[in-house]
């Protein structure tokens, strides 16, 4: 049974896979009288002193209603969002200035969002006064025509700086950088891509392009806009990094690396793409992320009398439904978008007894998803990468919605003939990464993470109990994600033949999940273990 949208929605959905994130920390219930558990940093200002508010979003991934959290707490959605902006905007007036930024990956990731190829994200955006947003992975996702037909809706700039051709030239259709006016007051900002955009999003949708070392560039744009006025420097980066639970302390990652190695001033990141809680400085520049999907939002300020030598206070403000009015005129533009997807979206596929959550590096709802590609494809073994599952599956109907929102990307399945040596030259590839950061379907892995890369298979069992045969050749099943060269394991090129297939991941899973006996049950089984497990 096939549910692609052709008839009701003229959409080819372009494959593209995420870069593998965890999922979101667990944010307690917000009640309106207890400040949200938050990091802080709000050292006082003068009294009457005046002030640019930064307000700053990030990894909004389409989400325009609200979703539950694993708590169950309903958290993001446009109108709200919205909300928490308005009131962001209204505690301070007259004493600020606005601005408003977002750091990437706006559109993809839900029905009303998706088959719309974001429209309805970027008229959000625009009603809501954005002023510039850096270009994510994800804005590549249905390629460079549809990324250049968002660009020209938007009433605000999608910056790139460090994105070029691959002879060096800059891309004469994303600018990196402008001035704004806030009041009296001259902002430059500078937007930035991940440098692992052509690994995070399919390897054809990036073709001609490269995504460069981008503290070089900025040191060389910051100086230039502040020649041409810019009183205050701003980057907005779609590049993330991995903090404590507080948000400020013990952080790593690419955005950190890149504010150690600048060497121009700038004055504030709002950075994007880990879907994570960062509130934390670097050589005294804030840096900020707010989680993804609406789930929160930046605030900074930054005092306009610059006699007066205080520190930029910056926040990272966790959102609920609960504590918030939806913003009528938002509301509106979801409610259209909604509708138009709600014959789709509304199908009923399945009965979920208990939630599937994406927690820890193996868990049920990758091993189901992997058995319904082997499944589909009639595969002897399935691989599926942790970054394309995008968001738990709740407990109770499953509907064809919920199943979007887990596999939004309309990738389809390729088989790939591998020798047994050449997949375990692959699952090699696979258990390089600090984690593992797969599922597998017809095979347990055993795997000694203290050896070296290229070492650290322990030993590979097929679902019969025969041990993986290095001459027998077998039939491995991937989305076009992995078999182009996603996540870095060059996959096709191990292969000695690649097939595409006349499969599409989400049309695989609600197959399988007719297929089986109702309720579902998922394979609790870890299939991929460290020798001390």
């Amino acid at each position: 049974m096939n549910y692609r949208p052709f008839i009701l929605f003229p959409l080819v959905l372009s494959a593209a896979c995420a870069p593998s994130q965890p999922p979101p920390p667990v944010v307690p219930s917000v009640n309106p009288a207890v400040p949200p558990a938050v990091t802080t940093s709000r050292p006082a200002f003068p009294t009457g002193t005046r002030f640019l508010r930064i307000i700053g979003t990030n990894d909004f991934h389409g989400a325009l209603e609200p979703r539950p959290d694993v708590n169950g707490v309903r958290r993001g959605g446009a109108a709200y969002v919205a909300a928490a902006i308005d009131r962001a905007q209204s505690e301070c007036e007259p004493r600020c200035e606005i601005l408003l930024l977002d750091a990437g990956d706006m559109f993809q990731g839900t029905p009303a969002s998706n088959l719309s190829f974001g429209r309805p994200v970027v008229d959000y955006y625009n009603r809501m006064g954005y002023a510039a947003a850096a270009l994510g992975n994800h804005e590549f996702d249905w390629g460079v025509d549809s990324l250049r037909a968002r660009m020209r809706q938007a009433k605000f700039g999608i910056f790139g700086a460090n994105v070029r051709y691959t002879d060096g030239r800059d891309v004469e259709w994303i600018p990196n950088d402008t001035i704004v006016t806030r009041g009296r007051t001259k902002i430059g900002i500078i937007g930035l891509s991940t440098v692992s955009t052509p690994t995070t999003t399919r390897a054809g949708n990036v073709v001609g392009l490269r995504f460069d070392d981008p503290a070089p560039i900025v040191d060389s744009i910051g100086p230039a806009l502040r020649k041409r006025g810019a009183n205050f420097i701003v980057v907005i980066a779609h590049a993330g990094a991995n903090c404590g639970r507080d948000g400020a302390t013990t952080c790593g990652g690419e955005i950190i690396n890149f504010a150690q190695n600048l060497t121009t001033k700038v004055d504030v990141i709002v950075s994007g793409h880990s879907h994570t809680l960062i509130n934390t400085e670097i050589k005294g520049v804030p840096i900020v992320q707010a989680r993804s999907s609406g789930r929160a939002v930046d605030v900074l300020d930054i005092a306009l009398d610059t006699t007066i030598h205080v520190p930029i206070r910056h926040e990272v403000r966790e959102l609920a439904v609960d504590t918030l009015r939806p913003v009528p005129g938002i509301d509106s533009i979801v409610q259209r978008a909604v509708a138009r997807v709600a014959p789709l979206v509304n199908r009923h596929v399945a009965t979920i007894p208990v939630t599937l959550a994406r927690q820890g590096p193996q868990y049920p709802l990758g091993n189901l998803i992997a058995d319904a590609q082997r499944w589909a494809a009639k595969g002897d073994v399935a691989i599926m990468n942790n970054g394309g599952i995008r968001t738990d599956l709740h407990a109770g109907e499953a509907n064809y919605g919920s199943l979007f929102e887990i596999q939004p990307f309309g990738n389809t399945l390729y088989s790939l003939t591998m020798t047994g040596g050449q997949l375990r030259g692959l699952l090699e590839a696979m258990l390089s990464k600090s984690q593992v950061d797969d599922h597998v379907s017809g095979l347990t892995i055993k795997y000694d993470p203290s050896k070296p890369n290229g070492a650290r298979l322990v030993s590979v069992t097929m679902n019969d109990g025969t041990p993986l045969s290095d001459t027998r050749t077998y039939n491995v099943i991937v989305n076009d994600f992995l078999a182009t060269g996603g996540e870095g394991y060059d996959a096709g090129k191990r292969a000695t033949s690649v097939k595409p297939l006349n499969i599409v991941d989400l049309d695989a899973l609600i197959d399988y999940l007719h297929s089986l006996p109702s309720p579902i049950t998922a394979p609790k089984e870890v299939r991929i273990a460290p020798v001390s497990q």
